[in-house]
């Protein structure tokens, strides 16, 4: 309820209209809108014929009840018949810090996400874009299943805002978004039956977690200086995965100077902690190296993407000279995907990790498109 609350407070201060549950006590039903506040000119993309900011309910890596804030683009004109297909855009890595949820920063997306998004509009899809709930040490960075949730439970609540929108979506999303956008298509045929996923576009996704961060977190890394951001994400998993799974306790194996980190970890937002850690030698937040095998285990279950049971398509695009997510981590996903029996296409671009999703934005909404009809 903590978290709840600090919410709350963020969205009264902005001039949020809070909507109580009927029954109080009683959790919410999964993606029910709490809150709204329309969006001011200035804070919608290009295309947006109005937006709205929202808080919704949805659940966590365990099931447990959790609130996300996040916002709802609508595109000009009357809904269709059947009314207007979802995009759920999972964006990228921006901290987990309370004031880095792009829905409460100022104008609200991305500057690499906004042609993409812009797109969407005119295409004539409603864009639902969660922040993913939690903040500080409540944030399950990278939790797959907590990440699903937020990505469905968004699309219920742009249906709980207007009418006018209907039951098919697609998950669009990049980086860490990309991982959510993969984990959400997998779960939602069960998870959200009252809707209708069509397929899943991940650019650039988050994968091989437990292989990577098991093998990179461990005493003796000396100081990488731009590189060393990658153990800023590690932080933000540490974190996370502290507050799922408590019983492998994930923040015993730093040090103090690691706590330390977390926290500012925890209080400031992504590019922030990126400058501030180019001094820093990594390896000293380790006690020892996280390569246990009830820590590995753990984390497995917390990230690692699915690579069985796909019952939905799967597009996923990825530049060639990304540093942050190499093109061979994303090669061995699409392997691995595709040995499940999962029906998947991959492209590559001539870019890096951000220049992906401008550079892919056509094919994006050829497949999206494609997937609708």
């Amino acid at each position: 309820m903590r978290l709840y609350s600090l919410l709350v407070g963020l969205w009264l201060a902005v001039g949020a209209s809070v909507v109580v549950p009927a029954q109080a006590g009683a959790a919410p039903a999964d993606g029910a809108v709490l809150s709204t506040s329309a969006l001011a000119a200035a804070d919608l993309p290009s295309g947006a014929a109005r937006g709205v900011r929202l808080l919704y309910a949805t659940r966590d890596q365990n099931g447990r009840p959790a609130r996300s804030t996040g916002a709802v683009y609508f595109p000009r004109g009357a809904a269709p018949r059947g009314g207007w297909p979802v995009i759920s855009w999972a964006h990228g890595t921006t901290g987990i810090a309370p004031q880095c949820a792009p829905s409460l920063m100022t104008g609200r997306v991305q500057d690499r996400d906004q042609p993409l998004i812009a797109a969407a509009l005119r295409h004539g899809y409603v864009v639902a874009a969660t922040d993913y709930a939690g903040a500080g040490a409540e944030a399950e960075y990278l939790g797959g299943r907590a990440a699903a949730h937020d990505v469905i439970d968004v699309v219920r609540a742009a249906r709980d805002v207007d009418s006018g929108v209907g039951r098919r979506w697609v998950a669009v999303g990049h980086s860490q978004g990309g991982h959510a956008a993969l984990w959400a298509t997998r779960l939602a045929p069960r998870y959200a039956p009252d809707l209708d996923v069509r397929g899943v576009v991940a650019l650039a996704p988050y994968s091989q977690v437990s292989k990577i961060f098991s093998t990179i977190q461990r005493p003796g890394v000396p100081n990488l200086s731009v590189l060393n951001s990658y153990y800023g994400f590690a932080l933000y998993l540490m974190s996370g995965l502290a507050h799922a799974r408590p019983d492998v306790n994930p923040l015993g194996y730093l040090t103090p100077t690691g706590k330390r980190w977390l926290t500012t970890a925890r209080t400031v937002c992504a590019g922030e902690l990126a400058n501030a850690m180019t001094t820093v030698a990594p390896g000293t937040f380790y006690r020892t190296p996280v390569d246990g095998t009830a820590f590995v285990r753990a984390l497995r279950d917390y990230a690692d993407i699915p690579t069985t049971g796909w019952r939905r398509p799967i597009l996923i695009q990825q530049g060639v000279l990304d540093p942050v997510i190499p093109a061979i981590g994303t090669q061995t996903l699409v392997d691995e995907l595709r040995g499940g029996g999962a029906a998947v296409t991959m492209r590559t671009y001539p870019t890096d990790h951000g220049g992906v999703v401008p550079m892919a934005m056509g094919d994006t909404l050829a497949a999206v498109a494609g997937y609708f009809r």
